[in-house]
């Protein structure tokens, strides 16, 4: 009896363990998407504040003040989604910690690489996403 609830024990931390990294691969997804937007909203709002540098006519200030509607709506878009994250970290990061230091069933070496991997790969992405946002 004792070793059927073993084994029990063992396929419900193999399943925690497999969602932890479904849902860690997906953390990385959305930081990179971000990052991503966020480059795309800069170039976006240098482009057209080069094409509308020379504004004289109200027809002009009204197609800039339009382009310029667009790049807030997509900075919203990027801001929510950066609050997404912020909010899912924290979850993601009390999953890794507990599948990691799980003593009963801990994580198997190829587990512990692919954790690594994805910790290291969202360390980078904040980083740049970091450095995006301040330049």
């Amino acid at each position: 009896m004792a070793s059927n609830r073993a084994k029990k024990l063992l396929h419900k931390s193999t399943v925690l363990q497999a969602e932890m990294l479904e849902e860690l691969q997906a953390l990385v997804k959305s930081i990179e998407r971000a990052e991503t937007l966020l480059t795309e909203l800069k170039q976006d709002t240098e482009e057209m504040n080069a094409k509308h540098q020379h504004r004289r006519t109200t027809r002009e200030d009204i197609a800039y003040l339009e382009e310029l509607l667009k790049c807030a709506k997509k900075k919203l878009a990027w801001e929510k989604q950066m609050e997404g994250v912020a909010k899912r970290t924290p979850e993601v990061l009390a999953k890794v910690s507990a599948a990691m230091n799980d003593a009963t069933n801990p994580p198997e070496p190829p587990v512990r690489v692919a954790v690594l991997d994805l910790l290291q790969t969202v360390q980078g992405a904040m980083g740049r996403l970091d450095a995006a946002k301040a330049d």
